[in-house]
């Protein structure tokens, strides 16, 4: 049970520094010079380490098998993820770029495992 705690805060700590880093790039959106072109390539940079967090977190609390908590917690974050933009959009259409985000937000979450279940 307290596996699942660690697992269910990372997760909230992901989406808790995903929506703060958003608001800070949004903010830079609207108030400097900044190009909207990098909107894409900023929100993959943002989810990808806000899973390394998540994974971080849970698998440094756990303190074993960081790979696996990692992933899960990477695999549960843009699962969640991809379920809110399908309910927020009209249309939504599964392409492979979502299967490549998934693929790279849940490594990230593996790799942020291993670095937090070494992590002294």
């Amino acid at each position: 049970m307290e596996k699942t705690n660690h697992i269910l805060k990372g997760l909230g700590y992901s989406y808790i520094l995903t929506l703060a880093t958003l608001l800070i790039y949004n903010l830079a959106l609207t108030f400097t010079s900044l190009s909207g072109n990098s909107i894409a390539m900023a929100s993959s940079a943002i989810t990808t380490a806000s899973s390394a967090f998540g994974g971080f977190y849970a698998s440094k609390h756990i303190k074993e098998k960081g790979l696996i908590y990692g992933l899960l917690v990477g695999l549960m974050y843009i699962v969640c993820l991809t379920l809110i933009v399908f309910l927020a959009k009209d249309s939504f259409v599964f392409e492979m770029d979502i299967l490549y985000k998934v693929l790279l937000v849940s490594l990230a979450g593996g790799i942020g495992g291993v670095l937090g279940v070494n992590f002294k």
